[in-house]
């Protein structure tokens, strides 16, 4: 389990207020180890591993001979995605192994997507004769993370047969129910969880979440309201009401929770491009092309944000009729090659909405996780898309670029042909259609709205495609 209600709780806001004091104006305060432990699992928690890197080198001033300064770097190079670092610091400890170090060993295996193995080390620390009930349901988390929630839920549910008040289990098991998109019993949970402690930031937000991966946004909106009612700093309840009021359709209430959110945090590319977003949506598209290259600039090249900017804009100048504008733009997109580009599966409206692992609905997640996908066929969702929206010469750039050199290339083709039908370039389709069709390709005859014909011929094929004289 992660500490959040604890970072909610006013004892830890005046430690981070006492830290962050000191930080800003260098001056020479103590902290305890322990102190310092909360401190980092707080930042690694908001995903700041620079800030978490600070407080390690703190510790190892503070504190250079504590046995928990190896378990901190540790967890460190966890949350800077390094888990190969961290494995080489585990099998370097000389000491006893604890209950501590052989859960960071299971974190460790399973960041490595050695899920066997961390499975494995999760099975036997819960078989251990005794263990407190927070390191168990440490345990049973990262068994959620390795991708056996069903297994997790059994073994939960033996837990609360024994501690049917630890409501630890019974966080668990709503986790479980998440994972295996149960919703309505976790929804259950949580409301159960909230009747014996209303004031439970964590809770609200937990309900909040799953009925916004459900897409109830007006449900969730209400659930982040009593979360911001308790806790009215807590910013991730006021982002997330962005997102629902966005996919309401509220944008001017949308654009001005975000327009907070990039005043307080310029370098963070969520916010502008959510900005831009709903400058689009309003009709304001000369502010959301601008909004949408502030993000390309403040993102890195090789990062989906940058991408997914460029080929908003690439969108956005194809609309506005400047086809050599559109087309640099999509080139540009086109060269970042960012690691995951999945994002490309689920455009919902004409522009891409920007994702991460808290904005995502199951909708979403299962499209993207059904099956392993290549980048061609990344690519080739986004050609789709543009086709969808008539943006024919950026989705021929796509096409192009996209189209295997080694391999069935005929959808690809198909859509090229159909791509050259719209812009008028007819003499150019017949190659593109003979492979089409000789590869069984039935993607050429729905976008040209044909029925199938096993037998037709590429001549008799362009024949009933020829617009009348």
């Amino acid at each position: 389990m992660d500490n959040k209600g604890y970072f909610d709780s006013p004892e830890f806001r005046e430690l981070l207020q006492k830290y962050e004091q000191a930080a800003e104006s260098n001056a020479c305060s103590y902290f305890g180890i322990e102190e310092l432990r909360d401190l980092e699992a707080y930042y690694i928690l908001q995903d700041s591993p620079l800030m978490a890197e600070d407080i390690v080198e703190l510790a190892k001033k503070l504190h250079p001979n504590s046995p928990d300064i190896v378990k901190m770097e540790i967890k460190l190079s966890l949350c800077k995605d390094e888990p190969e670092v961290a494995l080489i610091t585990l099998e370097s400890i000389t000491t006893p192994i604890d209950d501590e170090i052989k859960l960071l060993y299971a974190e460790t295996y399973t960041a490595l997507k050695d899920y066997k193995e961390a499975h494995d080390i999760i099975i036997d620390f819960l078989n251990q004769p005794k263990i407190t009930k927070e390191n168990a349901c440490e345990a049973l988390e990262l068994m959620l993370d390795c991708g056996f929630a069903q297994e997790a839920l059994q073994i939960t549910n033996y837990a609360l047969q024994e501690n049917e008040s630890e409501k630890c289990f019974w966080e668990i098991k709503a986790e479980c129910y998440i994972e295996l998109q149960n919703t309505n019993a976790a929804i259950d949970i949580y409301n159960k969880l909230l009747d014996s402690d209303p004031y439970s930031t964590f809770y609200w937000e937990q309900l909040a979440h799953i009925y916004y991966m459900i897409n109830k946004y007006a449900k969730a909106i209400e659930c982040f309201e009593y979360e911001l009612a308790i806790g009215e700093e807590i910013e991730y309840a006021c982002m997330m009401q962005g997102y629902c009021y966005y996919f309401l359709h509220n944008y001017n209430k949308a654009q001005a929770i975000f327009e907070v959110l990039a005043q307080k945090y310029p370098n963070s590319a969520m916010p502008k491009f959510y900005i831009a977003l709903c400058h689009h949506a309003n009709g304001n598209l000369d502010k959301a092309l601008k909004g949408f290259e502030e993000v390309a600039h403040i993102t890195d090249n090789g990062s989906i944000e940058a991408m997914l900017a460029r080929i908003n804009r690439a969108i956005i100048m194809s609309k506005m009729g400047n086809i050599n504008g559109a087309t640099g733009a999509i080139s540009l997109a086109l060269v970042m090659h960012p690691e995951q580009i999945k994002q490309l599966l689920i455009g919902k409206g004409e522009l891409y909405e920007l994702r991460d692992k808290e904005n995502l609905t199951f909708n979403e997640m299962n499209t993207m996780d059904i099956k392993e996908w290549s980048q061609e066929e990344e690519l080739f969702a986004l050609a789709r898309h543009l086709i969808k929206y008539k943006h024919w010469e950026i989705a021929k750039s796509v096409l192009l670029y996209a189209r295997p050199e080694n391999g069935d290339a005929t959808d690809f083709d198909a859509c090229i042909a159909y791509v050259m039908y719209n812009i008028g370039q007819q003499d150019k389709m017949r190659p593109y259609i003979e492979n089409a069709l000789n590869g069984k390709s039935d993607i050429l005859f729905e976008l040209f709205e044909q029925i199938y014909d096993v037998d037709i011929s590429t001549d008799e094929f362009i024949s009933s495609i020829e617009k009348p004289s």
